[in-house]
């Protein structure tokens, strides 16, 4: 299958640097009943949970899939590895790491709390 320019697909991706979030343009229909719905992923949590979604799907999905990866990467510092492995997660049932530390690593321990003296 041919690649698909980016201007000729029925979504567009863009990053608002003002609300840190990022801004899918998804446009439904043609002619006079053609609409644009606007969805936002205000982190990364929420972006890899869509990508889940989209990852498997029919070419257009999988498209957007692809494109918000890439938007995760560039724009909210996400690493791609990490990303790859909470996506992977999400598509498990199995699965019972917290989506926080698949994508951010293990959190700290307390606040306060020495460290072990073996």
């Amino acid at each position: 299958m041919s690649e698909v320019p980016a201007e000729q697909l029925p979504f567009r991706v863009a990053y608002d640097a003002a609300a840190r979030e990022v801004v899918v343009w998804m446009t439904f229909g043609n002619g006079p009943k053609q609409t644009t719905r606007r969805k936002t992923f205000p982190s990364l949590e929420a972006l890899a949970i869509a990508v889940a979604g989209h990852r498997y799907e029919a070419f257009l999905q999988s498209r957007l899939a692809n494109t918000l990866i890439q938007a995760a990467v560039t724009h909210l510092g996400a690493d791609p590895a990490r990303l790859e492995s909470a996506v992977r997660a999400l598509s498990d049932p199995t699965s019972t790491v917290p989506l926080g530390t698949l994508l951010h690593g293990s959190s700290p321990g307390p606040a306060g709390a020495p460290p072990a003296d073996g």
